[in-house]
C-alpha cells in the first residue's frame, strides 16, 4: 500500500498527486533542501502542507500574504487540522501572546517576514523543534525579483536560529538569475530544482494600442458586454478601480466590484469571498489582488494599465483559465501610459532628502529600527524598513563610503534595473513582427516546445467563445448566508 498516497487521500481528499508534487513532497520529507518554481494554481501549498503533517515538530511558512494564510488556515481547519496558526498583524496581542506560548503544540504556523524578525519570536524559535521552512513567494528576496523585500534577507538568519532545518523555497515566477539569487540567499544545499513551465497554453494574448482614454473606455464596455464571465480588471490606482467598477455596472449592468489596499481589511475580505463564489462578475483592481487566490474559472484578465515587468505580468495573467479553459489575456494601452509607472517606480524607494535627513542625523542611534525611523523622520513604513536594512549592512562593511553615498548607490542601481525591466515590457507591448508568446517566454530562459493555436494577435485573430445567454443571476444571499461563507463555515 502507498503509505503517502493513502496520507494524502486521508488528509487532503485528493487521490493523486499532481505533477512534480510526489518528487517535492519526497524531497522534504527525506530533509532535503528544494527549489520549485510550480505554475500558479498547481498545488504549492501541498507541497510544504503534506510533509508538515508527516514530519515531527512545527512547519514554518513565511509568506507575505496575510489573506493567504488565513485562507489556508481557515482550510486546513475545515479539512480537520486543527493544529494550524497564523501569526501576524490582524492578531490582537494576547491572541499573539497565545501563539507564541503553546508554538510547540502547532503543526503549521503562518508568519510573514517582517513578523518573523521580532525578537520575541525568534527567541521562541530557537528552542523549536522545526521540522521545515517554507518559504512562500520565494521572488521576494532575490534582488532580481519583481517584488524584491528587505525582510525576507534576514530568513537565512533565522533559519540558522532554528537548526538549519530542510528550506523549500517556492514561486510561480523567477528569471534564471533570480533562481540563483534565491539559491544563494537562502543557503540551500544541493537543492532539489523543480521547474514548471511558466507557459499558460489556453491563454489566447491580446494586445491593443489605443489612440486616448476614451477609446480604452470603449474597448472595455465592449469586451464586457460579449466576453463570458467572470473577469478581473487590473489597473494602476485605487481611484481607477472604484471609477471603472462603476463605469462597468452602469454601462454594462454586471455585478462589478472594486478591490485596493485602501479598503479595510473587512471589505477587502469581503468582496474576494463573493467574487470566489461568483457573486460578483467582474472584480477591478489593483495589483493588491490575486495572489493566492484559487479561482478556477476566471475566463479573463484585462490590463486596462499594464504591469511594471514581465514577471508580474505573467503571474497576474496566470489566474485566468486554472480550469484548463481556453480564457484570455487582454492588454489595453495608449501613449499616456507609460508615465504613471515611472513616477511609481521613484515613490519605491526613499528620497535623496529622507537619505541625507537620516545619514546626517548625528542623534541617530546604532541599533536603528524601522519603527524609529518612521517616528523621527515621519518616513513610510516600506522605506523605513529599506533604510533599516541598509544602514545594518552598511555597518558590517568596511565603509568605505558614507552612510548617504552607500544607500544612494543601492537606490540608483534598484531604480536602473527596474526601468530595464519596465524598458523590457514596453518593447514587448509596442513589437509587432513576432509572436507575443515566444518573446514572453524568453524571459524565462524558455522555448516554444508545441505550437498553441490560437496564440497571440501578432500569430492570429481569435474570437473568444461568446456565451450567447449568461447564466442567470444567482439569487442575493441573506446577510446570514453572506457571514456563514466569510467565516467558512
Amino acid at each position: 500500500m502507498d503509505k503517502l498516497k493513502s496520507f494524502l487521500e486521508k488528509h487532503f481528499g485528493h487521490t493523486a498527486f499532481k505533477e512534480g508534487q510526489r518528487e517535492i513532497i519526497e524531497a522534504v520529507i527525506h530533509g532535503e533542501d528544494v527549489f520549485a518554481m510550480l505554475a500558479t494554481g498547481s498545488g504549492k501549498s501541498l507541497c510544504y502542507q503534506l510533509p508538515a503533517l508527516w514530519k515531527k515538530g512545527t512547519a514554518v511558512i513565511v509568506s507575505p500574504l496575510l489573506s493567504l494564510m488565513e485562507n489556508q488556515v481557515q482550510e486546513l481547519k475545515q479539512n480537520g487540522i486543527r493544529q494550524v496558526a497564523a501569526y501576524n498583524s490582524f492578531l490582537r496581542p494576547q491572541e499573539k501572546e497565545h501563539i507564541l506560548r503553546h508554538l510547540a503544540d502547532y503543526k503549521i504556523v503562518y508568519i510573514s517576514p517582517e513578523s518573523l524578525q521580532h525578537p520575541e519570536f525568534a527567541s521562541r524559535l530557537e528552542k523549536l523543534d522545526v521540522s521545515l521552512l517554507a518559504v512562500d513567494e520565494a521572488h521576494c528576496i532575490s534582488q532580481w525579483g519583481h517584488e524584491f523585500r528587505t525582510d525576507y534577507l534576514r530568513i537565512k538568519e533565522i533559519r540558522r536560529l532554528a537548526g538549519n532545518p530542510p528550506c523549500i523555497a517556492l514561486t510561480a515566477t523567477a528569471s534564471a538569475d533570480a533562481k540563483e539569487d534565491i539559491i544563494e540567499k537562502l543557503e540551500l544545499t544541493n537543492p532539489l530544482i523543480h521547474c514548471d513551465s511558466v507557459d499558460r497554453a489556453n491563454i489566447y494574448i491580446d494586445v491593443r494600442k489605443k489612440k486616448n482614454e476614451e477609446e480604452k473606455r470603449e474597448t472595455l464596455r465592449e469586451e464586457c458586454s460579449r466576453l463570458p464571465l467572470p473577469g478581473m480588471i487590473y489597473v494602476n490606482s485605487r481611484l481607477k478601480a472604484e471609477e471603472l467598477a462603476a463605469f462597468i455596472r452602469e454601462e454594462n449592468g454586471l455585478k462589478t466590484s472594486a478591490y485596493h489596499g485602501g479598503m479595510s481589511n473587512e471589505d477587502r475580505r469581503l468582496v474576494q469571498q463573493q467574487f470566489l463564489s461568483d457573486e460578483i462578475d467582474i472584480i477591478c483592481c489593483t495589483n493588491a489582488f490575486g495572489m493566492g487566490i484559487n479561482k478556477p474559472n476566471i475566463r479573463f484578465v484585462i490590463h486596462y494599465h499594464y504591469s511594471k515587468d514581465m514577471e508580474s505580468f505573467m503571474q497576474e495573467i496566470g489566474r485566468a483559465g486554472r480550469d484548463g479553459r481556453q480564457s484570455l489575456s487582454l492588454v489595453l494601452h495608449d501613449a499616456a501610459d507609460g508615465m504613471l509607472p515611472r513616477r511609481m517606480l521613484e515613490h519605491e524607494f526613499p528620497s535623496g532628502e529622507e537619505i541625507r535627513m537620516v545619514s546626517q542625523d548625528p542623534d541617530r542611534p546604532e541599533s536603528t529600527t524601522s519603527r524609529f525611523l518612521m517616528e523621527k523622520y515621519g518616513v513610510e513604513e516600506v522605506h523605513a524598513r529599506f533604510l533599516q536594512f541598509y544602514i545594518h549592512k552598511w555597518q558590517q562593511t568596511a565603509r568605505t563610503q558614507t552612510l548617504e553615498d552607500f544607500i544612494s548607490s543601492v537606490v540608483q542601481r534598484r531604480m536602473e534595473w527596474k526601468l530595464q525591466k519596465l524598458n523590457q515590457k514596453e518593447y514587448w507591448l509596442h513589437q509587432t513582427g513576432s509572436c507575443r508568446r515566444t518573446a514572453l517566454l524568453k524571459v524565462f530562459d524558455e522555448h516554444n516546445k508545441n505550437t498553441v493555436t490560437p496564440c497571440c494577435d501578432v500569430c492570429g485573430e481569435y474570437t473568444m467563445h461568446v456565451e450567447h445567454q449568461r447564466k442567470m443571476q444567482e439569487p442575493e444571499l441573506s446577510w446570514e448566508e453572506r457571514l456563514k461563507w466569510i467565516l467558512h463555515q
